[in-house]
């Protein structure tokens, strides 16, 4: 099984990082008063559903009253009917339903607003678990009806802190060189950092340092894309380099990485008019995409 699915936190006290989140979640949710919707915030990898399905435990909810819905793909208002119908029948073993509702930003506006409605009656044997790496995009509404919890990327102390314990797991050693260039490579993303320890963890030093900096997103590698795209030059010429480059990243650190560079180069340069109608092609997120879509971005860009 993959590091990053074999070593995710059950309960609270495997869980590295965010120590306020765990202390504030560890008494709301010991309360008989405790609240029935929570929002998770942070960027991608950080925990979020992780921190969720704890959550769940923590509220005795059995497996089978747990229902855990991936917002991107069924984002309009049926599946948010389709919720409201079956929380008013009782849970099938425990005391509570659970639903984990994850990408919520994804949610259509009628979906959000059929869900505010759910969140504003909630029968009291249900409890609401929302994730988001894009809290902006959803109803205001929906935020001052939820408690919220911003789960916030790892100190390189903690990121070192949990691969020791994982290697430590595994019998396995690799040197400190090896664990910092992983550290800084993922940026405080524990998911991430578990992704390269586990392409990495039965090679030599050498041959590890050199894999995690194949597996990372090089500068040199975007701002080659960018440049590109500001040349305005065919997709044939770049077709390569973009495979490579979404091979080895986050499509969204891709086109994240390609907004900040026409940023830079809308505010700095003559060029403003390229700029502008790239960013435009890049605007909308591809958490449904995925790579194909901002593939199809760069493609679009060539043309």
């Amino acid at each position: 099984m993959a590091l990053h699915l074999a070593y995710r936190p059950q309960n609270f006290d495997e869980l590295f990082g965010n120590d306020s989140i765990k202390t504030s979640l560890k008494s709301v949710l010991s309360r008989e008063d405790r609240p029935h919707a929570f929002l998770l915030t942070g960027p991608s990898g950080m925990g979020k559903t992780t921190i969720g399905r704890i959550i769940k435990e923590e509220l005795n909810c059995y497996d089978e009253d747990f229902y855990e819905i991936n917002s991107s793909n069924n984002r309009g208002i049926d599946t948010i009917r389709d919720i409201a119908q079956a929380v008013n029948y009782s849970p099938i073993i425990g005391k509570c339903k659970v639903y984990l509702c994850d990408e919520v930003h994804g949610w259509t506006r009628p979906a959000m607003e059929a869900m505010l409605k759910l969140l504003e009656d909630c029968p009291s044997h249900v409890y609401f678990i929302l994730c988001t790496t894009d809290p902006d995009k959803l109803l205001k509404t929906i935020l001052t009806r939820c408690t919220t919890y911003q789960v916030k990327p790892l100190s390189d102390k903690e990121m070192m802190g949990l691969l020791n314990w994982v290697l430590e797991c595994e019998g396995k050693k690799i040197s400190t060189a090896v664990r910092n260039e992983i550290i800084r490579v993922s940026e405080g993303c524990p998911r991430q950092a578990l992704v390269v320890l586990d392409q990495v963890i039965d090679l030599a030093d050498d041959e590890a340092l050199a894999a995690v900096e194949a597996v990372t997103v090089g500068e040199a590698e975007v701002v080659d894309i960018c440049r590109h795209l500001i040349a305005h030059k065919n997709w044939d010429g770049i077709r390569g380099k973009v495979k490579l480059v979404l091979n080895s990243t986050d499509p969204e650190k891709l086109r994240y990485a390609v907004l900040g560079y026409m940023n830079a180069v809308l505010l700095n340069s003559k060029t403003h008019d390229r700029a502008s109608e790239i960013i435009d092609i890049f605007s909308e997120n591809t958490y449904a995409s995925g790579k194909a879509g901002v593939c199809n971005m760069i493609y679009l860009a060539c043309k």
